[in-house]
């Protein structure tokens, strides 16, 4: 078993973030599997220094080791930033782009803004997932050696990103833990999504592919919300032979919700109540961890007294993961006491 801890530095981690990164650490402990630290950092325009260091900070103070990857921010940027790989990510999008025939092209140029595909989304009836508006469009890509990093990807009079078609009667089949296969249709879960951004980086389905393959990994961890990314890298794992990943065992549990039942980011800073859910702060806090890992405990059908994560390790089923999502409510109860 090979699986990872994969956060982005564009933000606080919050209490999400713990609940996933625990579950993770659980099953690659109790299956005797190997754990990297895979820190995607291709968003660079937010990008922070103080939030990589929060990424190694947070995973320390909530007593999860992982057996290879960066061990220090400046580990990191020496020898395992995403933006050393840039070139992989080149690489596997010729691939993708390279046929004799036209009319079977897989990769089409896309100059739609975000709220213009917004927009397309909610009058096809499918709000949030891409139409294909651009898909026959004929914008000309330019050559492949031109699509480097900084520089982006020009069609005439306006700057696109890359697409890549997902037809509609594409089926895939996602491996689970408890041996239950779950069926998908990428185009309705996602749509033709984006491999290539404007700015001339690899887009997080491209990038994300491409790493768990190179490093092996068999076993992904995450929340029931990335389910549509999870069909969108498999079609694109079969695309690109990435056998490994395509054949890779998911997990998709239940998320931490907020107040309202909105779903945690780090995009949205502090929540609005007393004691926000960003482990940055939960940190200051003197019972801080000991609370989360007693609810997280307690979320697991454990005792809530319990305080370390080696005391939750002993005592783990794997099918006792909650596949439900995790009331805020029961979670405020012990971080505003404390």
């Amino acid at each position: 078993m090979i699986t990872r801890f994969a956060p982005t530095p564009s933000g606080y981690l919050h209490a999400g973030n713990a609940w996933s990164f625990l579950l993770t650490w659980l099953l690659a402990r109790k299956h005797g599997g190997k754990i990297y630290l895979r820190i995607d950092d291709l968003d660079t325009a937010r990008f922070r220094e103080e939030y990589l260091e929060d990424i190694f900070i947070s995973l320390q103070w909530l007593g999860l080791d992982w057996d290879s990857g960066p061990r220090s921010p400046i580990e990191f940027h020496s020898s395992f930033s995403q933006r050393l790989r840039r070139a992989n990510y080149r690489a596997a999008l010729e691939v993708l782009m390279k046929t004799e025939d036209v009319t079977k092209r897989k990769v089409y140029a896309c100059r739609c803004s975000r709220e213009k595909v917004k927009r397309a989304s909610q009058l096809a009836g499918q709000p949030g997932i891409y139409p294909g508006t651009c898909r026959d469009a004929g914008y000309p890509n330019l050559p492949a050696n031109l699509w480097q990093s900084g520089k982006g990807i020009e069609s005439p009079g306006q700057a696109s990103v890359l697409r890549i078609q997902v037809p509609s009667d594409i089926d895939v089949t996602l491996k689970t833990s408890n041996s239950m296969p779950l069926i998908f249709k990428p185009a309705e879960e996602i749509g033709d999504f984006v491999l290539w951004h404007r700015n001339g980086e690899a887009a997080y389905q491209l990038a994300s592919v491409l790493d768990d393959e190179a490093l092996g990994v068999d076993w992904v961890v995450r929340g029931r919300d990335l389910l549509p990314s999870t069909s969108a890298q498999i079609y694109l794992a079969g695309q690109l032979n990435a056998t490994g990943f395509f054949g890779a065992t998911f997990v998709h549990h239940g998320l931490l919700l907020g107040p309202g039942g909105k779903k945690l980011s780090k995009s949205t800073g502090s929540l609005p109540t007393p004691s926000a859910l960003t482990l940055s702060q939960l940190r200051e806090q003197p019972s801080g961890r000991k609370s989360l890992l007693g609810f997280f405990a307690q979320s697991l059908g454990l005792d809530s007294k319990i305080e370390t994560m080696s005391e939750i390790l002993s005592a783990f089923d794997p099918g006792q993961i909650p596949m439900v999502d995790l009331a805020w409510e029961d979670l405020e109860k012990l971080i505003l006491n404390l």
